[in-house]
């Protein structure tokens, strides 16, 4: 895990001061060591560096950038490929001589062995550039889901890539407007990295599960020609059909896919919820008998409607672990004034405020010397975890007809499970037409047509689960996990998302995942034994929670209420209407109204943004 960046200019600038720019700005992603290498092609200068956080082979043979032995190849590289020994043992003798035997090591030969044919042999989470000096061309690649971030900006004849928006900020030497198709729906609905556009207008998302070459002395396009070397089964021509999938399997491949990623030569942590996902991470690490080497973190408050606190306890004595748990009740405050620091990081407002917990769990993790972090994300998208997978299940039965098997869905559900009791209106706003929801809050007039974001309403259930893992989900999810752990200098790793496990759950039927009126069913089955029966069967959901609607109307609400009082940005940009604003959380303040909490941290949270990067935003 580290950061990395490129800029290419034409050969009458000299890229040497903005390439430092851009890696001093990712200090954060790798404090313990950067380099740069400056070259170039034809008309063309080339400058690279890296920011290195020391994870596999702590010695100076695994710095970046890494040179083939003969010098042609230069690598900068971010992430972890977790199979990297077994690639090793697939490489031809000498192909690893006089480099390090770690990951890196192994990723640059295996692209010189198989050139973008590795990629697919790759288990883990990437971004890398490779540059062929000799060829004068640039491979460039992104994990399958997009874990590691790689943005790029084109400027005529110059371009520039790095793992963080404020790289490329800082090294335009331009302003940037505030792109309206990211800003509306993030205020709207809370929705973000539904696409590869960013808040700043030109300034883009490189695909995942995608490589590209290009040729320096052509004028290249950055994101344009690019390949999949990767497609989620939905996507196929010929998707496999639903067929039978043994808990059994999915247990195996599972803590297969734990076991690969506690491979480390820095301490490790897990994030537990409480929730069967984390809890279930936990368990699978207990069974290889490695929980004497990881440290166990978890946010609780004192608000027992939304902490998991007894859920903790009950998981922390069946695995026999210690757990460091966070109260974020302490100083709720001390989370608000971290807004701004967090916007930084996170390139973006935040659309929730278990995202200031998250950042200072980081912040707890750093203080014990935790560099990696395993996190339980990726499972509720897959297995009908959130609670409207199961209205999108019995949507997709009523279509087919199957009006008995709605019914009894509903009745098992009504027995076992809190799901249909916590229906939430508020929630449930997101799936609404977003031209009334724009109408009907705060956004100003010019912008009420502009979310066109489709969430997904229609088509089959699988593709709806689709929808959530690369669209309106999951890629935000890793987003903050990526930017708030490397505030702090932490690698997060996602075993729910080893392609294997996707690719084997993507063959689950529907019905499995709701067997017996529970969701993750399936799942749930499968980690017996891992993870005690009071959270594997417990029948409600709520993860890293804070008492969110308690402190907007309480803790916050000072705060928040002289923010949106004083000369705002975002209305001066054209995005909010002030007095609607002030209006509508007033009536919230009060208890009316029909926005939620939510609606208005993020409107607070994407005014503290534009303050934050202001020297960068055209006004």
């Amino acid at each position: 895990m580290c950061g990395i960046s490129l800029c290419c200019v034409p050969t009458a600038d000299d890229p040497s001061g903005t390439i430092a720019r851009m890696v001093a700005t990712m200090d954060h992603r790798g404090p313990d060591s950067n380099g740069v290498y400056l070259g170039g092609h034809g008309a063309q200068v080339l400058a690279v560096g890296h920011n290195r956080l020391s994870i596999i082979d702590l010695t100076d043979c695994a710095a970046q950038p890494m040179r083939s032995a003969d010098g042609r190849y230069v690598l900068i590289y971010n992430g972890e490929v977790y199979n990297y020994k077994e690639i090793a043992q697939q490489l031809e003798p000498g192909d690893l001589e006089e480099h390090s035997t770690g990951d890196t090591a192994v990723v640059l030969a295996s692209l010189l062995r198989w050139g973008p044919a590795a990629f697919e042999k790759f288990n883990g989470m990437w971004s890398l550039v490779l540059h062929d000096t000799w060829e004068g061309t640039l491979l460039i690649s992104r994990d399958r889901f997009g874990k590691k971030p790689l943005y790029y900006f084109q400027d005529g004849d110059a371009f520039y890539l790095a793992s963080e928006v404020k790289a490329i900020l800082a090294a335009a030497g331009r302003r940037f407007a505030i792109n309206p198709r990211v800003a509306i729906p993030f205020l709207t609905r809370g929705l973000l990295d539904t696409s590869n556009e960013t808040f700043f207008e030109g300034i883009l998302q490189f695909p995942a599960a995608s490589w590209q070459r290009l040729q320096l002395d052509s004028s290249p396009r950055i994101g344009e020609d690019t390949i999949r070397f990767w497609r989620h089964p939905v996507e196929l021509a010929h998707p496999p059909e639903p067929g039978a999938v043994s808990p059994a399997a999915i247990r195996e491949l599972f803590v297969d896919s734990v076991r690969l990623r506690l491979r480390s030569d820095v301490p490790l942590g897990v994030l537990l919820s409480g929730g069967i996902d984390s809890s279930a991470i936990v368990g699978a690490i207990g069974a290889m008998g490695m929980l004497d080497n990881v440290t166990v973190l978890s946010v609780v408050s004192d608000d027992p409607a939304s902490t998991e606190e007894p859920f903790i306890d009950i998981m922390s004595r069946h695995a026999g672990v210690a757990t460091h748990k966070l109260n974020v009740s302490d100083d709720p405050q001390a989370l608000l004034d971290r807004v701004p620091d967090c916007c930084w990081h996170n390139d973006q407002p935040l659309a929730a405020v278990s995202w200031l917990a998250h950042m200072g769990l980081m912040g707890r993790a750093a203080d014990l010397g935790i560099k990696v972090l395993l996190t339980g994300q990726g499972a509720d998208e897959q297995l009908g975890g959130y609670n409207k997978f199961l209205w999108f299940h019995l949507q997709e039965l009523a279509r087919a007809g199957r009006f008995g098997a709605v019914a009894r869905t509903l009745t098992q559900f009504s027995r076992n499970s809190n799901t249909l009791r916590e229906f939430s209106v508020s929630e449930a706003m997101r799936y609404v037409g977003s031209r009334r929801l724009s109408t009907d809050t705060f956004i100003a007039a010019a912008h009420r047509d502009t979310d066109t974001v489709q969430l997904g309403l229609q088509g089959s259930y699988a593709h709806r689960e689709w929808i959530d893992l690369t669209r309106t989900s999951i890629p935000v999810l890793l987003h903050v996990e990526d930017r708030l752990s490397m505030s702090r200098s932490i690698e997060m790793r996602v075993p729910f998302l080893d392609y294997r496990l996707v690719e084997l759950l993507a063959r689950v039927p529907a019905s499995e995942k709701f067997e017996g009126g529970w969701t993750k069913s399936i799942f749930r089955k499968a980690i017996a034994g891992l993870v005690p029966d009071e959270i594997r069967y417990r029948k409600d959901k709520k993860g890293f929670n804070v008492p969110v609607e308690q402190w907007m109307r309480g803790a916050f609400s000072e705060p928040v209420d002289a923010l949106f009082r004083s000369d705002l940005l975002m209305e001066r940009l054209g995005f909010v209407d002030a007095d609607r604003l002030r209006s509508a959380y007033g009536r919230y303040r009060a208890g009316g109204g029909y926005l939620n909490g939510r609606h208005f941290f993020r409107a607070y949270t994407f005014e503290l943004f534009l303050r934050r990067f202001a020297d960068f935003i055209e006004v």
